[in-house]
């Protein structure tokens, strides 16, 4: 049994096996795990071979979106949606610093907490 030895050409044809896959209904397994920590929350996504670039985060107001796209290499105008999930974020996050990383596979969505978030403070009273 021979086998290819051509890195390069079996991810070309990973590639093009999972967008043909996708197109013709099948199903991308994306998996989504939200962490919470005094500090703040963690969403961490792995979507097998899916490359960086394709993630997208948007942030609008408190909704925050993840999602992927799968594009061909040889036609760029035929994509795929491969993963789409959205999160209302609750008031206790930072919006301003929201950050994603992307490391071995994974995406990590950081949501930091205001850091006064819980601290006791008395209002003044003032009078008119």
């Amino acid at each position: 049994m021979k086998l290819i030895k051509d890195k390069e050409f079996l991810r070309n044809i990973a590639h093009q096996i999972d967008l043909l896959n996708t197109l013709g209904g099948g199903v991308s397994e994306t998996y989504v795990d939200v962490e919470k920590y005094k500090k703040g929350a963690v969403i961490n996504v792995w979507a097998a071979s899916v490359n960086p670039e394709s993630f997208k985060v948007v942030l609008n107001n408190n909704q925050l979106t993840l999602f992927s796209v799968l594009q061909s290499d040889e036609n760029p105008e035929m994509a795929a949606p491969m993963f789409n999930r959205t999160f209302m974020l609750p008031p206790q996050v930072d919006l301003k610093r929201i950050e994603a990383v992307y490391e071995d596979g994974q995406l990590q969505v950081k949501l930091p907490y205001h850091e006064d978030t819980g601290k006791f403070r008395e209002i003044e009273i003032k009078q008119l």
